[in-house]
């Protein structure tokens, strides 16, 4: 009995190999129509001018061209680009019309089919404007028992922000994205966009910022013998509090709990907010420090009040 003939399995790669690649270089000459997403350059060479509103960042460009090629432009910066230096007040334009603003290298020849869509732009400009502004953190930050969340810390605390002066001009404030957190019981460091100005066109001098949540143990402390300060007393009458000196029950945060002092306060009985006829008071509390909760013992003072 004669054995099996062995399969050649090296001259069977080497077939399969040549008939794949015969049949992918027939692929790529072929050509074919696809559609790309290019980004949308607006270029502005006049600084007194802006956008005032926002124009969308992609064009569906469609080509014609061979496989290779359209294979390469992958690789290849490619984008529509529309220039606007020279606009002082509106523009209508029909992108369909101009398929020569699509820019990539001079080595690749890809003919330019359609402009697929947005089909119009409508480019309005506006007087521009840069103001630096504070930076408000959104967030809804839920912390373990037992924590506080002391402080926000947004770094940087303010923002330039360039735009149409129309809208920017009732600006007081810059605010960010939205976040949630849950159960949260140490410090953290967070990144930031700014929420997305949908309604007039912006550009910001960072696009995203740091933000320290300062989280700590809760805690309770009292501070005795502060001063009782009494302000805004007529020159006829000399007011002496009762009592002159009280202890200041605090909560908030145990790193700040832990250095606060009794100089860190000023307990204020505004002369102006007595009535003779009640004849009690309470005190303005003033502080620098990040506190959850503060309140004097008493809560409640007198007045001696006597004509000079």
């Amino acid at each position: 009995m004669n054995p099996a003939p062995k399969t050649d399995y090296k001259t069977l790669i080497i077939v399969i190999s040549l008939a794949f690649f015969l049949w992918l270089v027939v692929r790529v000459n072929r050509i074919y129509d696809h559609a790309y997403n290019v980004p949308l350059k607006v270029v502005n060479n006049n600084p007194q001018k802006c956008l005032k509103y926002p124009v969308p960042n992609i064009v569906r460009v469609e080509f014609t061209a061979r496989g290779v090629d359209l294979i390469r432009l992958n690789f290849r910066e490619i984008f529509y680009e529309v220039d606007i230096s020279d606009l002082q007040n509106e523009m209508v334009m029909n992108l369909t019309d101009h398929p020569e603003f699509v820019r990539f290298p001079e080595a690749i020849s890809v003919p330019v089919k359609s402009i697929l869509r947005p089909q119009q732009i409508n480019f309005q400009l506006d007087d521009a404007l840069e103001m630096k502004l504070p930076v408000e953190v959104e967030y809804n930050l839920q912390t373990s028992p037992g924590y506080t969340l002391v402080q926000v810390l947004p770094k940087p605390d303010s923002v330039t922000i360039f735009g149409p002066a129309t809208y920017l001009d009732t600006l007081r404030t810059l605010h960010t994205e939205k976040k949630t957190y849950q159960e949260m019981s140490s410090t953290f460091l967070d990144k930031f966009q700014f929420a997305e100005k949908s309604e007039f066109y912006a550009r910001y001098s960072r696009e995203i910022i740091d933000v320290e949540f300062d989280i700590q143990v809760l805690a309770e402390k009292e501070i005795n013998n502060v001063p009782v300060e009494a302000i805004n007393i007529p020159r006829q009458y000399d007011v002496v509090p009762l009592p002159s000196f009280v202890r200041i029950y605090i909560k908030g945060g145990d790193k700040v709990l832990a250095q606060a002092e009794k100089e860190d306060f000023q307990v204020i009985l505004n002369f102006n907010k007595w009535n003779r006829n009640s004849g009690r008071i309470a005190a303005d509390i003033k502080t620098d420090l990040k506190l959850l909760y503060v309140e004097t013992r008493p809560s409640q003072f007198d007045l001696i009040v006597q004509h000079k």
